[in-house]
This record gives structure tokens, C-alpha cells and sequence, in this order.
């Protein structure tokens, strides 16, 4: 449903996107780089994939059993958990909850324009800026109308849920993960950047450019990706996924190889 709506919105924004980026889309590397590190924000989200790999095994655990015992149960659980007792529904073993300090959030300042500094960073003529701003707007618009991404709005970690979740599929050439995964992914990752001391002491401004930053390069191969199946346009559909790839180890600092999508869940190998 989000990479539909998402799909749609983008179209609409930008009908011309393949012409206008295909041809370049190869040369956009380093200003991708140079965008990501104007912020000083590179630094925030070094070292977060080998603490991220575990929570999204553990939240992957959780949701799992809220599937099978309800989430009600499972919450009852872990209370008992936390209180050093055993859990009274039988075959139901949790782990005590941990302390959600929701490190990634931030309130909305109207002064960040972080469209103006993508769009400056990314294209070179007017009309390139214009583009990139556009897709930068419809992306974000897209992603916080959902209802599946409430939670995720105004959260670093919901725009890096969004970010490996689009790349992902555009990198692997498959669809999105499903519901379930999707949210074990965001709470993976929210309770990774709880665990980064640095998230705790970023300023809202800061956390408002990196959670824009990350939705806009979710846009960009999106839009090109889409762009690129619905004219059947083979060489555009390789720059996506090469953008997609380059994104991935950009932010991430790993192989994007390296993350799958198996039966509709995401697996993070080593």
C-alpha cells in the first residue's frame, strides 16, 4: 500500500524523471555523499547495523509470538518478565521490555529546508532542482499520509525504516516486505538509535535534516524505478538499482547485498 500511493504521488510530481535522471544518475554519487555530509550527520548512524541486525531479530521474535498469543499476552509477559516472575501463559517465553526512550524523535522546525539543500546538492540546473525538490516533496508527503507510518512520522528511525525498506526492494528487484516485517523493522531500529547515546543528545534541527535526508534518497530511485517499469526502460531500471545500492552502502556502510527480503521478512546478513 505505501510503495503504491508512494509510486503514484511521484508519478504525478514528476512525469519526466527517467529523461531527466537516467542519463545521470551514475554522476549523482558523490553528490549524494556531499548532501549526506553537510549535515554532519554521517557520524549518527555509523556502527548501527551490527546493533540493528540483533533488534530486528528480537522484534521479529516478539512479533511472532504477538501473533500467536496476542499482543495483550505478550505484554502481560514481559511485565512479569520485568518483575522476575514467570510468565503465566504456558509455552510463552519473553524477554523483560527494554527502555523505550524514543531517541529518534524531534519536533518539526519550519526553518529546515532540507528540499533546498537536496535540491542544491543533487542537480546542477534549475530545472534538475526543481525536479529533485519535487520528488523530495511528493515522497514525504506520500510517506506521512500513510496510517502504517503514524508512529514512524516525525522519527528518524521510521525514515530509516522507509529508506531500507525502499532501497531494498529496488536494489533486490522485489516487492516490499510485508506489514508485519515492516514494523519489526521500525521497532528494530528505534530501539537501535535508543541504544546510540549520540541520538540522545542531537538537536531537533539535526534530526529533522537526517529524517528528511533519508526520505529523500528513498525518493530518487523510487521515482526512477517506477519510471523505468512503466516504460519498460531496462537501462533506467539498472540506474535505480545501482543509485539504490550506492544509497545503501552510503548510509549503512555495508554491502546491500547483504540485505534480503526472504518470504516477506527481512534477513541481514553478516
Amino acid at each position: 500500500m505505501l510503495r503504491l500511493l508512494l509510486c503514484l504521488g511521484l508519478l504525478l510530481a514528476s512525469p519526466s524523471f527517467a529523461q531527466t535522471w537516467n542519463s545521470n544518475a551514475g554522476g549523482y554519487t558523490t553528490g549524494y555523499g556531499t548532501v549526506y555530509g553537510s549535515f554532519g550527520l554521517a557520524q549518527a548512524t555509523q556502527n548501527i547495523y551490527t546493533t540493528m541486525q540483533l533488534n530486528i531479530s528480537r522484534a521479529t521474535m516478539r512479533q511472532a509470538m504477538i501473533n500467536k498469543w496476542g499482543l495483550a499476552a505478550v505484554e502481560k509477559a514481559e511485565r512479569e518478565a520485568a518483575a522476575g516472575k514467570k510468565p503465566s501463559q504456558a509455552g510463552l517465553e519473553v524477554q523483560a521490555p527494554r527502555v523505550v526512550r524514543n531517541w529518534g524523535t524531534f519536533k518539526p522546525d519550519k526553518k529546515v529546508n532540507t528540499g533546498k539543500a537536496l535540491a542544491d546538492g543533487l542537480g546542477d540546473t534549475p530545472e534538475e532542482k526543481q525536479l529533485v525538490a519535487a520528488v523530495f516533496q511528493a515522497t514525504k508527503q506520500a510517506f506521512e499520509a500513510q496510517p502504517e507510518t503514524k508512529a514512524w512520522r516525525n522519527n528518524v528511525a521510521g525514515a530509516l525504516a522507509f529508506f531500507i525498506i525502499g532501497n531494498v526492494s529496488v536494489y533486490q528487484g522485489v516487492e516490499e516486505p510485508s506489514d508485519q516485517a515492516s514494523q519489526a523493522l521500525f521497532q528494530a531500529i528505534n530501539q537501535t538509535l535508543d541504544e546510540v547515546p549520540e541520538f540522545g543528545k542531537l538537536a531537533n534541527k539535526d534530526k529533522q535534516a537526517l529524517y528528511d535526508t533519508l526520505i529523500g534518497f528513498t525518493g530518487m530511485p523510487l521515482a526512477l524505478a517506477t519510471e523505468a517499469n512503466e516504460r519498460k526502460d531496462a537501462e533506467g531500471a539498472a540506474a535505480a538499482r545501482a543509485m539504490a545500492g550506492e544509497l545503501l552502502k552510503l548510509v549503512l556502510k555495508v554491502d546491500p547485498a547483504k540485505i534480503q527480503v526472504e518470504n516477506g521478512a527481512f534477513v541481514f546478513g553478516k
